[in-house]
């Protein structure tokens, strides 16, 4: 998957092969990259047992780990762990993870850990009544899916049927392609912290570890797609954020691997929990931690599956400023993807995603919606001497440059 790639680096540092992955058809990206590409679907677990099943059969090699890196894969991930007898989460944590964000939500609360306030809906009157409990503005969301997936700011009654619309249509266009079952809806009060991070906690059995803590920057109402991400944070150092995501993993049960637990926070004021996921960060967070800290979680998570992390490698001090934007056409109709003829200097690498004729939004709604990303690197820097939107910027400034796009003649 784009911006997860180095998770195969680690998997070869770690393991001596076959490494192998489940893909639903042969030719595929993958196939680059794997030992070998098992046919099947990675999300559905019936089906991704008897996939592996099927090449056992083949070839007489059986999983000696089997390593999720995303949600929609974590129950089948656990179906042919448990089945092959090799380390896993437990069943407890998997479901009680933001795969289903009501259990996920109780377990947190019953732990006695801050976190926003949610009732599951399944009409638009349940909406009306969450949002008489917990007024405006409030958040409606699948109660599974990661990605900013259906995620939607209320901040009006009368936007009430339409969110919930919006919410139902997405689950209906996403759950089958992600093998989900889950499909039910939640409305959550609204977190009025004016920052959110992310942190990247490492487990393993009994011990926790934070690796980093990420700035996160959204874009604009009323959805959260996720834009951009930088690190260190400027909130690195506060140990109420650090503990605040161990205790969520705790109570979550987390005992393996990687988890990515999103926070709210501001100067001054308690932080809370938004989601704990059972799996390693998407956006390519991983390997800004990589650059910056000079420690690969990747590996870190596929040793642990491996069962094999006595004594993990943490990070040191930074030895700069990583950040990660997403590239953003203006809204319309892309007719040629140039090549830019200025990169500033703090461009790592970049990578475009759309081709000519896709039609660009106008908002980004989820990580659907990009173009591409730019990575930056600031050898050096800390985050007082790189302006905050630095990376956001840069993003703004080379997506002028690669996309020429005109007004679309299909839109209403």
């Amino acid at each position: 998957m784009a911006l997860r790639e180095r998770a195969i680096v680690a998997a070869v540092r770690s393991f001596p092969g076959p490494i192998v992955t489940i893909a639903p058809a042969p030719a595929t990206r993958a196939g680059k990259f794997f030992d070998h590409v098992i046919r099947g679907v990675s999300s559905d677990p019936a089906g991704a047992l008897e996939a592996v099943r099927g090449f056992e059969k083949e070839t007489g090699c059986a999983p000696a780990a089997v390593v999720p890196f995303i949600d929609g894969v974590l129950v089948a991930g656990l179906t042919v762990a448990e089945h092959y007898g090799v380390p896993y989460l437990s069943r407890d944590a998997v479901v009680t993870s933001s795969i289903n964000k009501d259990l996920m939500k109780d377990r947190l609360v019953a732990a006695g850990l801050a976190t926003p306030r949610y009732r599951r809906v399944d009409s638009v009157d349940a909406v009306h009544a969450a949002i008489a409990e917990f007024g405006l503005p409030c958040v409606i969301k699948p109660s599974a899916f990661g990605g900013s997936l259906g995620v939607r700011l209320i901040r009006a009654a009368a936007e009430a049927p339409a969110a919930y619309e919006y919410v139902r249509a997405i689950i209906e266009q996403t759950a089958a392609t992600f093998t989900v079952k889950n499909r039910s809806i939640q409305v959550e009060e609204f977190c009025d912290l004016t920052d959110e991070v992310s942190v990247e906690v490492l487990n393993h059995r009994d011990r926790r570890f934070v690796l980093a803590v990420v700035d996160k920057s959204l874009g604009p109402e009323p959805y959260f797609a996720e834009i951009g991400h930088r690190l260190p944070s400027r909130y690195s150092d506060r140990s109420d954020v650090r503990e605040l995501a161990l205790a969520s993993c705790a109570a979550i049960g987390l005992d393996r691997g990687l988890a990515h637990v999103e926070i709210r926070l501001e100067d001054g004021r308690d932080p809370q929990i938004i989601e704990v996921g059972a799996r390693t960060a998407g956006d390519g967070i991983l390997d800004l931690v990589e650059r910056a800290l000079g420690v690969s979680p990747y590996e870190l998570h596929v040793r642990s599956y491996l069962d094999q992390l006595d004594e993990p490698e943490l990070p040191g001090p930074a030895a700069g400023v990583a950040a990660i934007a997403t590239l953003k056409a203006r809204p319309g109709r892309i007719t040629r993807i140039g090549t830019p003829t200025a990169v500033h200097p703090a461009v790592s690498s970049y990578e475009v995603f759309a081709t000519p004729g896709h039609v660009s939004a106008a908002v980004s709604a989820n990580y659907l919606t990009r173009e591409g990303y730019v990575e930056c690197f600031w050898p050096d820097g800390t985050p007082a001497s790189v302006p905050p939107r630095a990376h956001l910027d840069i993003a703004d400034q080379l997506a002028a440059q690669i996309f020429e796009v005109t007004a679309d003649d299909t839109e209403d």
